[in-house]
């Protein structure tokens, strides 16, 4: 079961930004999650918000903003905000990657880092179909996944005919979790070739129902120690 770090070690520092993702590392994230926007000049960055104000000194929508000017914001915790092939370098050899691509705009730029650097070991994930039949048709090799609120059949379908690899299970906060997690979700996703991702869990309560399960590819979290000690001892 892989311990993924959502948008890094977010837990403890800044989402997205390198103290977050080398503290995952640290941590022994086995991969790491970070959201990927671009800029008005079509760089990928690693943000999560379209707009610039919660987790940056800058404001108004990054859509906007070309990459030279980009490079005058900080995030709030001093650090310049991460380009995406600089997070894909320094994670090299280190930790693999889960980008969640946030914007349809970002589908060839991402894969043209991911080329430019022979990055191994990465997923792409998105909510929205059309993205992830453009990543398939540019990059059929690399391994997708679909964010999805419930596993019932539509949502099986629907990752089916993105070509994906993954499933992956947006709860946030659902108060009992472990009732989603039946053996027919499990044997529904099986029978479909699909691999089922877990997002995001931070309570110890929960991580130790999900340790008892077989059928979970990776969990993804806010705090890789602690789910590194529960799920894997």
């Amino acid at each position: 079961m892989e311990i993924i770090a959502h948008r890094g070690a977010s837990a403890y520092a800044l989402e997205n930004s390198r103290e977050a993702l080398e503290l995952a590392v640290q941590m022994g994230a086995d991969r790491i999650e970070v959201d990927v926007r671009v800029t008005r000049d079509r760089v990928p960055i690693v943000l999560h918000d379209s707009m610039l104000d919660r987790v940056t000194t800058g404001h108004g929508r990054l859509a906007d903003v070309t990459f030279s000017k980009l490079a005058k914001i900080r995030l709030k915790n001093g650090e310049p905000i991460l380009p995406l092939a600089e997070a894909v370098a320094m994670l090299e050899g280190k930790c693999s990657l889960y980008l969640d691509l946030k914007e349809r705009r970002a589908v060839e730029p991402t894969i043209k880092v991911i080329r430019d650097v022979k990055a191994e070991e990465v997923i792409i994930g998105a909510s929205s179909l059309e993205i992830l039949k453009s990543i398939h048709l540019l990059a059929p090799k690399v391994p997708i996944s679909l964010l999805v609120r419930t596993l019932g059949k539509e949502a099986i379908e629907a990752a089916q005919y993105a070509k994906a690899a993954f499933i992956h299970l947006c709860w946030e906060k659902y108060p009992n979790p472990a009732s989603l997690l039946t053996s027919e979700l499990f044997n529904r996703a099986r029978a479909a070739g699909l691999k089922v991702i877990l997002w995001h869990e931070e309570r110890a309560e929960v991580l130790r129902e999900i340790a008892r399960l077989k059928d979970v590819f990776g969990v993804c979290t806010n705090a890789p120690d602690l789910a590194r000690r529960i799920l894997l001892g």
